[in-house]
């Protein structure tokens, strides 16, 4: 009499084991959607803060190549070749006793200030970043000049853990 199970209660079980199996393959696809969009974040994160580098390290040297001060000129100046490598920094190096001695003759005070930058673009261990500065100039008998406008293009190269600027180009 009661040999043979119910035909609803077998397919009340199928339909269980289905629908549980179900379940554990949609929890098991979205955990791993979720470690891939986390995996992904990272990387993104990773990336915005190299990026990030190679910004700060041009803003950091124009602030410092057209912030100089007659009184600390060749401090200022090393301060330059200290942010920068490459062919930009074997030409600075040529002409750094010449700016610091323009510098020191004219007892001026030049202060730069990093309005704008961006990244235009990545190669390797190269970036291209645009920057709009202004630099204000003024003397020691307290005489200034409205500040002046620059639009830059700074070659950021990487130097060893560093990035540093590798070439400037004054945009007209």
């Amino acid at each position: 009499d009661g040999a043979t199970p119910a035909p609803a209660a077998g397919r009340r079980r199928t339909a269980q084991t289905a629908g549980l199996a179900l379940a554990a393959l949609l929890t098991a696809a979205a955990v791993t959607l979720t470690a891939l969009m986390l995996w992904q974040h990272g990387r993104v994160i990773a990336q915005r803060a190299e990026d990030r580098r190679f910004v700060d390290a041009a803003r950091d040297g124009i602030v410092a190549l057209l912030s100089i001060d007659h009184t600390r000129a060749r401090a200022d100046v090393q301060r330059v070749l200290d942010l920068s490598t490459g062919q930009f920094h074997d030409d600075f190096t040529r002409s750094a006793d010449d700016f610091v001695k323009t510098a020191e003759d004219s007892k001026a005070v030049t202060v730069g200030t990093v309005n704008l930058a961006a990244l235009e673009k990545i190669e390797g261990e190269r970036a291209v970043v645009l920057i709009a500065a202004t630099s204000e100039v003024s003397n020691v008998n307290g005489a200034s000049q409205d500040p002046r406008p620059f639009r830059i293009s700074v070659t950021v190269t990487r130097d060893g853990q560093e990035c540093k600027m590798s070439d400037v180009e004054f945009v007209p």
